[in-house]
């Protein structure tokens, strides 16, 4: 093959995948870029079915997403969750935009079992996470902004968003309350802990004095500059240490 045959190739390659990200209008970024005019937009699937499907995710009928599974941040990913370690986003239409969530036919995207369906809109040039939770006929979702800059140099900063569907909840890092009487859906103001600290994530039923479900311990929760949304998950009640359903705590990637 020749050097300008070659070429010719590549750029015509090049010129498919520019056209199919257009016509499907949806493509990975970098959490610290964006295309103008954009919305930068994450899913938060945290809905706990014992049995842990497979699921997709479509936006305007379009599937944007692998199978993910119980408790996955899409796309990117977290700590003590499903995905990666990477803090993207998609970059969407801003305006109003459908999405769902469903149970495909094995080895296609048509929808087997559509789990939930909702339209939600979004801003252009801000970064938002749709936050989804519960399951069957109870699925509900919530959504939210996230932090847009970076934390300033020395800690951490993170915003806790209570997914338990069954009960409000204090959030403790070692014995501090960093977080109080968080209800379903409801957010706190973002906070902050000093880079490099180290201790374990905790949740107690609003106001209680024991530890309900798993703990989390990992020097990853406070790297210098990180931004998170700090998120609780499962059920209260479940107590059974292999049940996916356990109250946990999980983090999500913002920055």
């Amino acid at each position: 093959m020749t050097k300008n045959l070659y070429i010719k190739l590549l750029a015509a390659a090049c010129c498919l995948v520019i056209c199919w990200a257009c016509k499907k209008n949806v493509l990975t970024v970098s959490p610290y870029d964006y295309t103008e005019g954009k919305a930068l937009f994450k899913i938060n699937y945290s809905c706990p079915y014992a049995l842990n499907p497979g699921v997709q995710i479509k936006i305007n009928g379009v599937r944007v997403s692998n199978n993910i599974t119980y408790a996955t941040p899409f796309p990117g990913g977290g700590l003590n969750t499903g995905g990666g370690n990477a803090a993207d986003y998609l970059a969407i239409n801003a305006g109003v935009d459908t999405v769902s969530l469903s149970i495909p036919k094995a080895g296609t995207d048509i929808d087997s079992i559509l789990l939930y369906k909702t339209t939600v809109t979004v801003d252009a040039n801000a970064y938002q996470t749709l936050h989804v939770s519960d399951t069957a006929a109870n699925i509900q979702s919530v959504m939210m902004t996230d932090a847009s800059a970076k934390a300033d140099s020395g800690i951490a900063k993170y915003r806790f968003v209570n997914l338990i569907p069954n009960g409000a909840v204090d959030l403790y890092f070692g014995t501090v309350k960093m977080a109080s009487n968080v209800a379903f859906k409801a957010a706190t103001d973002t906070f902050s802990v000093a880079a490099g600290s180290t201790g374990a994530w905790s949740l107690r039923l609003a106001g209680g004095t024991s530890t309900i479900g798993a703990t989390y311990t990992s020097t990853s929760t406070t790297v210098n500059q990180r931004v998170f949304t700090i998120y609780a998950r499962g059920y209260v009640g479940v107590t059974v240490t292999t049940d996916v359903r356990l109250p946990k705590v999980s983090f999500l990637y913002n920055k």
